[in-house]
């Protein structure tokens, strides 16, 4: 059955999630996302997760055992990333995030936390730890690494945990690892969104230095809504049983393959392009922000992210409301600094999806400049419905998937032709 066959029996047996599924496609077409999280999934990714190998079930699953699928998942992230072991199992970032904690530390233990991350992920009797925060200084906009050793040695915590979700600069992780081996504490890293830049080897990586370093597959890797645990071998037991323990005992083949086929796309050429234009994308951006005298922090960037600072007298949901309506899509968060009685509201913005959908440096000027006159308008109306003409402009004709990126566009192969027929019965193709 061809897709549109399908869609046709869909619309007719199911019209009000035919329509949701209408709208979705509508909306992800007509707008730009400036969201870190937003970026479409590969079209080998989608596929892979939506065939046939969701049929399969495996049942089974040991410290000592693993399904061929799972075990190519896990080889492949760790040759992409240099690792020593790899987790593929975990669902999400939260549960990875909380394997990695109930699996590595005790009740009451003290946690050194860049931003308070992963807090949030701490619920429950049995995720009850000490948080500390080091963050960037206010007056430089910079971490500020001799400060986060004294720090350390002053609060003697059993992990350090740095996550640059909010950060646009890079930093020398063999330092971070220094500070971990004086107090004897775990090093855990969670690249986040910098994961595609990692593994395409346009920024440093913090695997060689790091305990553990966890990511989600999707958003830059184009992968499914998993959650990617690496680890020292010393770890890897630990680690392993603690996934069996909090209920990770079952999977489905569709996304470990998709899993799979994220990783090996991500070591091909045309994603290290599509890497490559994440971070000119992301200067452009700032560039054409700077043109309409837009407060920039932590500038130049030096990887995806860009942060806008916003008045303090200005509430930031009606801004981010205002530009959803205008088909620009941001977000706005609290940028925490070392000094507990000074944070600024900022918009936190990412190249990442627009790269993905096949946007240029030209076109990321002028979307900064477009958000960076609209901060200083009157945010009316008016101002609005400039922002959506721009937007409609450049995105009118955009994929929600730039074939630039794809793997293999100009190999041609013949696909066996009893496989495609199976295929089609089953209505993947």
């Amino acid at each position: 059955m061809d897709n549109k066959k399908l869609l046709r029996r869909l619309k007719d047996f199911d019209p009000e999630l035919f329509k949701l599924l209408k709208e979705n496609i509508e909306r992800q077409s007509s707008m730009l996302s400036l969201i870190p999280t937003d970026s479409a999934a590969s079209p080998f990714s989608s596929y892979l997760k939506g065939s046939t190998l969701g049929n399969d079930f495996i049942g089974f699953h040991s410290v000592e055992r693993h399904g061929r699928t799972e075990t190519m998942a896990a080889n492949r992230a760790c040759k992409l990333f240099n690792a020593e072991h790899a987790i593929v199992r975990t669902g999400n970032l939260i549960a990875a995030s909380r394997v990695v904690l109930q699996a590595l530390l005790k009740n009451g233990d003290t946690i050194l936390s860049f931003n308070l991350r992963k807090k949030e992920h701490c619920t429950g009797e049995l995720m009850n730890y000490n948080f500390i925060k080091f963050a960037i200084e206010p007056d430089t906009f910079r971490l500020n690494v001799d400060k986060v050793r004294a720090l350390a040695k002053l609060r003697r915590p059993k992990m350090i945990i740095y996550s640059p979700v909010n950060y646009p600069h890079n930093i020398d992780y063999k330092k971070l690892r220094g500070i971990a081996d004086e107090v004897n504490a775990i090093l855990w890293v969670d690249i986040g969104q910098n994961s595609g830049l990692v593994a395409a080897g346009e920024i440093a990586s913090p695997v060689p230095y790091s305990d553990v370093v966890t990511f989600a597959a999707s958003d830059a890797l184009h992968g499914p809504q998993s959650g990617i645990i690496l680890c020292k071998k010393k770890f890897a037991d630990v680690l392993e049983q603690a996934v069996i323990d909090t209920g990770h005992a079952s999977l489905k083949k569709n996304v470990l393959a998709a899993l799979a086929v994220t990783f090996h796309e991500a070591a091909c050429e045309e994603y290290k392009d599509y890497a490559r234009q994440i971070i000119l994308n992301a200067r452009a951006l700032e560039k054409g922000l700077k043109s309409a005298n837009a407060d920039l922090v932590c500038s130049p960037t030096e990887n995806h992210l860009v942060l806008v600072r916003l008045d303090k007298r200005v509430d930031c949901k009606i801004i981010v409301d205002k530009l959803a309506q205008g088909r620009l899509l941001v977000k706005a968060e609290t940028l925490m600094t070392s000094n507990e009685n000074i944070s600024y509201p900022v918009l936190r913005l990412s190249s990442l999806d627009p790269t993905t959908r096949g946007l240029y440096e030209g076109d990321m000027y002028t979307v900064g400049l477009t958000l960076g006159e609209f901060l200083k308008s009157p945010q009316n109306s008016q101002s609005i419905k400039a922002v959506e003409n721009i937007v409609k402009e450049i995105v009118d004709t955009l994929p929600i998937f730039a074939e630039d990126w794809l793997p293999g566009a100009e190999v041609s192969h013949e696909v066996d032709s009893d496989l495609m027929m199976k295929a089609m019965i089953y209505g993947t193709f």
